[in-house]
């Protein structure tokens, strides 16, 4: 609820600024200096509303997709001493309980704090290939197989917005023909409705830096 209120007032501020040039012509001024709508201002609103609707959507749409299209989970505890030895019993168990080649996303973490999320498969590097990374301090690994092929991008994108994973810095990559990630259209949406709402009119831009009144 505090997201979504949130949500709401940062909405509800830019709209207002938006708007200050229409009611300040009917007397409806605010205290302090003229609002400015630029687009350095409308990028960093939708980015803290795009992060606000995966905080709101995360523990009910998200969460919600990805049960749905996951198979029962498989925890290993991380066991031995230094990368490598843990590299060497993660995968002597890794091959016992997936001896084939299955669609799957882990999840690396860290006590309770999640650290990383990603997939293996077809083409796919197993989990332990992160194992030597100095960002890989790791108590336990999840592991879940994928229902089906085409999810497994969607699912890698859906665990990123709900475990919200420490080293995660980029978005998952897609494949041809796979589903896409529902939380990621939302931002989508988001984007495409906060520009056509508060588009700069680039015209009008051009002319002002000519001198062109």
């Amino acid at each position: 609820m505090a997201h979504l209120t949130t949500f709401e007032k940062k909405l509800d501020h830019l709209f207002l600024d938006r708007t200050y040039n229409l009611r300040s012509k009917l007397g409806l001024k605010r205290c302090g200096p003229k609002p400015q709508i630029t687009r350095k201002k409308i990028d960093k609103a939708i980015e803290e509303l795009q992060d606000l609707a995966s905080n709101i959507l995360a523990k009910g749409l998200a969460k919600k997709e990805f049960d749905e299209n996951t198979g029962n989970k498989k925890r290993r505890k991380i066991k031995g001493r230094g990368w490598k030895k843990q590299k060497l019993l993660f995968d002597q168990w890794f091959k016992k309980t997936f001896p084939k080649q299955n669609e799957l996303v882990y999840v690396f973490w860290n006590n309770k704090k999640c650290v990383y999320v990603g997939r293996t498969g077809k083409g796919g590097s197993r989990p332990t290939s992160h194992f030597s990374k100095k960002w890989c301090k790791i108590t336990s690994v999840d592991i879940y197989p994928a229902k089906s092929k085409s999810h497994t991008p969607k699912l890698e994108c859906l665990a990123v917005h709900y475990f919200k994973p420490r080293e995660n810095n980029y978005k998952p990559s897609e494949r041809k023909w796979t589903k896409k990630c529902p939380l990621c259209l939302i931002h989508k949406h988001i984007e495409s409705d906060l520009r056509i709402i508060f588009r700069i009119n680039k015209a009008k831009k051009s002319q002002k830096n000519r001198g062109e009144f």
